[in-house]
């Protein structure tokens, strides 16, 4: 039994990030003209907006005349150096990607069976929407924010800095600069929480499987040996493919959450710096934008390392699921089956950043640990 979408969550962002070329395309293997014309697109679109851009404002804080100059731009040119990352990892794994969608939407070993079930998959479904629209929502709203609180300023100034190579302080040709930033800035923008949404998604959904699991195996507390040896081993069957989404998911995920948690202590450090030298009475429209923008960085840390704990969390609660089937009333044979699941279980199931730590909580509170410190010294460096 089945009549939702198993990816209703993130349909349609799905499809932006074709649009914006993040993703392969459907039916993309097929040969002509319009197959060509895709697999360049994501260049085409990229290169003279989001990687040029980015490489302008590393030449400005590079050439900045001191630090505090550069540190205006460095706060986002780390951001960006972050996206960079998460852009050729997408791009070189987008098969990987495309394969792990369509096997999490069609693979009929997921398929939702009863009227239970298919509420629990939709309400999660709605929940996950629900943040991650608002965090899209939030995220953009700062872009927006920092486009139009220049306008405020009394000198000309950009939205967010990089190098220009023309006299852009004037009446006629400040717009082209402003311009370039927005379009830039805000593909730029999209690409990165997207990007971040899609790894969220991944390690949810197999968090969701593990939950799934957990509730077959509470569901057979009143089931008969009969029953519920068959339904044992599909679970059984069904936790090692899970096993196996985990490891594509770490694959895919693990070089994006490792360049975040590496890139945002020094990215929060850096505008908590601007912050200070910027200060509220000179500057309120910026000083509004870049305490928001903190605000988001923060979230955008905490979002991977809280499903990554949700995945993990969820994984070893299935110990305790077993526990809660009928076991005592079964055969030896099964109750020797459950004991090899047991065994199984045994091998924790984490989703690891590279080789140096597991994606959760701990290192969330770890890199805020590591921001204040940086701001702390960058201050004592600065006075």
């Amino acid at each position: 039994m089945e009549s939702t979408n198993r990816l209703s969550a993130i349909q349609t962002l799905l499809v932006v990030q074709r649009w914006i070329g993040l993703l392969k395309w459907e039916n993309q293997e097929e040969d002509g003209l319009l197959t060509s014309l895709k697999c360049i697109y994501p260049f085409v679109l990229h290169l003279p907006l989001t990687f040029t851009y980015i490489a302008l404002m590393w030449y400005e804080a590079i050439t900045s005349s001191d630090f505090e100059e550069a540190g205006q731009v460095l706060y986002m040119s780390i951001t960006e150096l972050a996206l960079v990352t998460k852009l050729l990892n997408i791009w070189y794994r987008r098969k990987e990607a495309a394969s792990l969608i369509d096997e999490l939407q069609h693979d009929p070993s997921y398929n939702l069976r009863n009227a239970e079930e298919i509420e629990f998959w939709q309400r999660n479904q709605r929940d996950f929407k629900r943040i991650f629209y608002w965090y899209i929502g939030g995220s953009l709203f700062v872009a927006l924010m920092g486009y139009v609180s220049v306008f405020f300023q009394e000198d000309y100034e950009l939205p967010f800095g990089y190098y220009v190579p023309f006299e852009w302080r004037t009446k006629e040709r400040y717009f082209y600069a402003w311009g370039y930033n927005v379009l830039a800035m805000t593909l730029c923008c999209l690409s990165n929480i997207l990007l971040d949404t899609l790894g969220c998604y991944f390690m949810f959904q197999i968090a969701s499987l593990f939950r799934l699991m957990g509730m077959r195996l509470q569901a057979l507390k009143a089931a008969p040996e009969e029953q519920a040896k068959p339904e044992l081993r599909h679970i059984f069957q069904l936790h090692a493919k899970v096993r196996r989404l985990t490891r594509q998911c770490e694959v895919l995920v693990s070089p994006y959450v490792l360049s975040q948690v590496v890139f945002s202590a020094f990215i929060i450090c850096f505008s908590a710096y601007r912050l200070v030298h910027m200060g509220f009475k000179q500057r309120p429209g910026l000083f509004l934008t870049t305490v928001q923008f903190v605000a988001v960085m923060i979230v955008q840390i905490f979002l991977p390392c809280y499903y990554g704990n949700e995945l993990t969390f969820h994984a070893n609660a299935l110990t305790d699921s077993v526990f809660a089937t009928n076991w005592l009333e079964y055969s030896v044979g099964t109750r020797k089956l459950l004991n090899c699941y047991m065994e199984f279980l045994k091998r924790p199931v984490k989703v690891r950043a590279g080789v140096f730590f597991e994606i959760g909580l701990p290192i969330f509170v770890r890199t805020i640990n590591n921001a204040y410190s940086f701001f702390a010294l960058l201050l004592k460096i600065s006075k």
